[in-house]
């Protein structure tokens, strides 16, 4: 029943729009006859009959126009009446029909509106100077202004068939009317519709009915197609009137401000062709975002914004095209751009921040989560997202970059923190946000970096995430029931093992030690991690000293061992960038430490009586001999592997470049003598880099031309030093060895010479080959006695006068040694041992150095006695190599050796013996102890001449005398021979000392040496010289 009418009406409208063979030529070639040949077969096909005369073209068109439009509502009527949910109904229009239908539409438009658009255009005539507008008053009726009016009320109406507070009709027709035509529609609608009082005739009304319309369409089609029309509308500039322009504007305001209004301006300006491309002009980039932050003249800034950016932030999407993106990333960044080049900045930047950070601050309930509120602020990834997408399409500006992260740059680290302890998490988002951490870390400024990066490790609070099924991540609040606390169990070693790591953060600290300190490598900033590190020593270190919070301590202490583990070498992340104050630090430390002990020092000197009192001798946990570990031990130790640190990984680094050593050299003295089985080693090592490092600078300038030997010997000292440098045992003591060679005089007849001849070199061979000899490896130290030796061989009296300062020097008046010191002293002994050895009878030029020093040695009553038996062992070397050298220095020696047993003998404890021992507690104890014999040959740093090995070293000094003596008188040598009162004292002491001495040794030495004066009395008789 419906096809007839569709039919008829189809069939009638072939003849407005078919042509006929050769129908153009039977009109004469004449476009108005033709077209009026067609309206009268289509007028007759209708059974319409029509006297109308057309005097012109534009009349046959406009009529033509009209009756297309007449065969387009009468076919909207039969099509409104199709069901569209009837899927078997067959479809009414074929192909050839809609493009009939299409060529209508256009018919009306072309031949319709446009002329009569121009025609009521005319009658407001345009003063071209721009001083406004005139009114042409006409007396008669506008016919075109009227046929215009109802031409575009018969079109609304076949878009609104219901009327305007229902829907837009679904057809075909009204689809081609809004798709195709929109322009042609809303232009006329708004010159009519909003037509100002004052231009308002009543020939040219303001066609009221128009305007519901009109805004129904503006609020009805999608704002992509809306902007577009109005764009274009827009575009005409001068060929509109004024009102139409002002409310067109308006028009795009509103549609800008609808919910898809942002997208839809990004639709309407990039063709098919910008969508999918990433690249954009600059000069429409600039456009856009003008439009966008331009304010509607009736809304604050507050209001136009708060509407306008969550919708421009919505670009910052994946899911819309690459040039979309750009739009959105380019506005953004204008908004916040520096120097507030922005006019309403301090009212946009707010409203964005908290679109892109509060994701990352607020923490989401499970009812916020399950709320699609359109109020909502977005989920964390989302922000993420956008975030990533604002960064990646902006200019590449510090600033902003910097502006954008700084504030959640520790929500930031705790979702990356997340991430890297799940091992489901979702890669893409785990390197998104390690790709924004380290984009901040590489731009932002070093102070800002390193206050965030500090206040992280001070403060920082660790936050809590969760994953949404659909890979989503939130912040929740902080779990109820934290996992508890458990230390290492076997089945957590045996994980451990297998996934080849240990994770040592038992106390579950924040930020995690490993994890930080990974993150601070791939940063690749060495001028912020160097002074973090130094900040973070500096700290612990005040944490330490005052006594604070000990898991803070332990915090610092392992973030610290992190860096040093993961961020030394040569790279550009470093801690050791900055070595000045590296340097500044190490000194500050050892100061600071130097300090305390002197502190603890003195106290101890008022507090020893008191604890002696107060001390519990019973008790058998403490033994006396143990190491004592001080306060500041640890730290110290840190402090000089830091030093070593820096020096190896700064090889051009001297006193001379960096005088500040020449301080920490002095600093290490007093640790390098220390009992520390692990701070003394440290400290030597130290000073020995330190030492070789500035003999190394010394000699690295240009120096005259020599010959090759000496250009040899140059280089192998130059090698020795830096291998003395090398923190492994085996390279350094190779070093020494090199540098023992160097100074070993070597006969002619060897040919080359590669012996170090420049005396300006031998202060710091000297010092090198002193600090070798404290060290605890026998090599190195054997090395550095014989170097001592053969640099006695090569550099003569200078340097023996060094050796002998070093092992008698500040004995007068010194209270006590400590056990170092006399390990020093005594060891230098042992070098001296070797240069008395090896002079043979070339001793004698040495004589005066040696003897008179090792017997004032000998008479120092506050040296310890193992020190004064030292020198005694020495004198008897001098004798026993070369006899001669102490000829003048006889009847003196032989006179002391027999003063100190006549007053340090001690009477065998026979009776004593029987006497009951006191008990420890009773009182008078004390006094008991004082009087007690030594405790034996081990007690070295015992200031008492009771000790036993102190006397056997004089008895035996004495019969190297006596013995020597009576040597030379048999070999006719010219002698001082001893004197009759000496012999005769020398009998009677000896023999009372093998008879009552309480050390058995001393008895027989003393039977020996008594036995040989008596051998030497004879000798004697022969110069004239007796017994009485």
């Amino acid at each position: 029943m419906m096809d007839s009418p569709l039919s008829a009406l189809l069939e009638s409208s072939s003849h407005l729009l078919e042509s006929k063979k050769g129908e153009y030529a039977s009109a004469g070639g004449n476009l108005q006859t033709l077209l009026q040949e067609r309206l009268h077969n289509y007028y007759s096909n209708r059974g319409i009959e029509s006297s109308t005369r057309f005097d012109t073209l534009q009349d046959v068109q406009l009529a033509t126009a009209t009756e297309a439009l007449s065969v387009l509502e009468g076919i909207e009527s039969i099509l409104i009446q199709e069901d569209p949910s009837d899927a078997t109904q067959r479809p009414l229009l074929g192909t050839r029909d809609l493009a009939r239908l299409r060529t209508l539409a256009g018919l009306v438009f072309k031949w319709g509106t446009e002329p009569l658009l121009k025609q009521v255009n005319d009658t407001w005539k345009v003063d071209l100077k721009g001083k406004g507008r005139r009114t042409v008053e006409v007396e008669v009726e506008d016919q075109g202004y009227a046929t215009l009016s109802s031409v575009l009320s018969r079109i609304m109406t076949i878009l609104f068939p219901n009327g305007v507070q229902n829907n837009l009709s679904p057809t075909f027709i009204s689809t081609t009317l809004t798709k195709k035509h929109l322009v042609d529609i809303l232009r006329p609608s708004i010159l009519l519709g909003w037509l100002p009082a004052s231009l308002s005739t009543t020939s040219a009304p303001t066609i009221d009915h128009l305007r519901p319309f009109t805004m129904r369409l503006l609020s009805t089609l999608h704002p992509a197609m809306l902007i577009t029309a109005l764009g274009t509308i827009l575009s005409e500039g001068a060929n509109s009137p004024v009102y139409v322009r002002k409310a067109a504007s308006s028009f795009m305001t509103q549609q800008l401000l609808r919910p898809g209004g942002v997208m839809g301006l990004c639709e309407s300006v990039f063709g098919e062709e910008e969508t999918t491309g990433e690249s954009v002009k600059l000069d429409k980039l600039e456009q856009l975002s003008r439009t966008l932050v331009s304010i509607p003249g009736r809304m604050t800034p507050e209001e136009y914004f708060g509407i306008i950016i969550p919708r421009i932030s919505q670009l910052l999407s994946e899911t819309v095209p690459a040039s979309y993106r750009k739009i959105g990333a380019f506005t953004l960044s204008q908004m916040l751009g520096s120097g507030k080049q922005f006019k309403y900045q301090d009212v946009a930047a707010p409203i964005i921040h908290s679109i892109l950070r509060q994701p990352f601050l607020q923490v989401s309930s499970v009812e916020n989560v399950e709320s699609k509120s359109s109020h909502q602020i977005p989920l964390p990834s989302t922000a993420l997202s956008n975030l990533v997408i604002l960064i990646s399409n902006c200019d590449p500006s510090p600033e902003l970059i910097s502006t954008l992260l700084s504030p959640i740059i520790h929500s930031l680290y705790s979702l990356l923190f997340h991430l890297s302890s799940q091992k489901t998490a979702d890669p893409q988002l785990k390197e998104s946000v390690q790709g924004l951490l380290v984009t901040w870390g590489k731009i932002v400024d070093a102070s800002q970096g390193l206050d965030l990066l500090w206040s992280l490790i001070q403060n920082g609070q660790r936050q809590y995430w969760e994953a949404e099924l659909d890979g989503s991540i939130r912040l929740v609040p902080e779990p109820e029931s934290i996992k508890p606390l458990n230390l290492l169990t076997p089945e957590d070693l045996k994980k451990e093992e297998e996934q080849d790591s240990f994770d040592a953060n038992l106390f579950d600290l924040y930020p995690d030690p490993a994890h930080f300190v990974r993150f601070l490598k791939l940063l690749d900033r060495g001028d912020i991690v160097s002074e973090l590190f130094i900040k973070m020593l500096d700290a612990y270190h005040q944490s330490k000293s005052s006594n604070s919070n000990p898991i803070k301590s332990l915090h610092y202490l392992q973030l610290f061992m992190q860096m040093q583990l993961q961020l030394l070498g040569g790279s550009s992340s470093s801690i050791l960038k900055k070595p000045d104050q590296l340097l500044a630090f190490i000194k500050q430390v050892l100061e600071s430490t130097s300090k305390d002990n002197d502190d603890a020092s003195n106290t101890s000197r008022f507090d020893v009586v008191d604890t002696a009192e107060d001390s519990d001798h019973d008790s058998d946990d403490e033994d006396p001999n143990s190491e004592v570990v001080g306060p500041n031990d640890e730290m110290v130790e840190t402090t000089i592997n830091l030093l070593l640190s820096v020096l190896e990984n700064d090889e051009s680094l001297s006193a001379r470049t960096a005088p500040i050593l020449n301080d920490i050299f002095l600093l290490l003295e007093p640790i390098a003598f220390s009992v520390s089985s692990t701070l003394g080693p440290l400290a030597r090592e130290a000073r020995m880099v330190i030492t070789a490092r500035s003999a190394s600078t010394s000699t690295s300038g240009p120096r005259n031309t020599r010959g090759s030997d000496e250009e040899g010997a140059q280089e192998i000292y130059q090698k020795a030093l830096k291998l003395l440098q090398d923190p492994i045992l085996p390279v350094r003591a190779h070093g020494l060895l090199l540098l023992r060679q160097l100074v070993t005089p070597k006969p002619k007849s060897a040919g080359s010479n590669t012996t170090v001849t420049d005396p300006a070199l031998v202060p710091a061979i000297l010092s090198i080959f002193l600090q070798s000899i404290q060290d605890e490896d026998s090599y190195i130290f054997l090395n550095g006695v014989q170097g001592l030796a053969a640099m006695v061989d090569g550099f003569g009296k200078e340097v023996l006068k060094g050796l002998v300062r070093d092992y008698g020097s500040g004995l007068e008046g010194a209270i006590s040694m400590s056990q170092k010191d006399l390990d020093v002293r005594i060891r230098i002994g042992e070098a001296l041992s070797t240069v008395i050895l090896r002079c043979g009878t070339s001793l004698g030029k040495y004589g005066d150095i040696l003897i008179p020093s090792l017997f004032s040695v000998f008479r120092s009553k506050n040296a310890p006695v193992t020190l004064r038996s030292s020198s005694l062992s020495l004198l008897a070397d001098c004798i026993s190599t070369y006899p001669l050298v102490t000829l003048q220095y006889t009847e003196d020696l032989a006179q002391g050796m027999v003063d100190m047993l006549q007053v340090e003998s001690q009477s065998s404890p026979t009776q004593e013996a029987k006497k009951p021992r006191p008990e420890r507690n009773e009182e008078g104890g004390a006094q008991d102890d004082a009087t007690a014999e030594p405790t034996g040959d081990n007690d070295h740093l015992s200031v008492n001449p009771s000790y036993p090995p102190f006397r056997r070293a004089g008895i035996h000094l004495l019969g190297l005398l006596i013995r020597a003596t009576t040597r030379l008188i048999d070999e006719g040598q010219l002698v001082i021979p001893f004197s009759g009162a000496f012999v005769k004292r020398a009998h009677i002491t000896l023999s009372y000392a093998s008879v009552t001495d309480s050390d058995a040794i001393v008895r027989v030495m003393a039977r020996e040496a008594n036995e040989e004066l008596s051998c030497l009395e004879p000798h004697l008789l022969q110069v004239g010289i007796g017994s009485s």
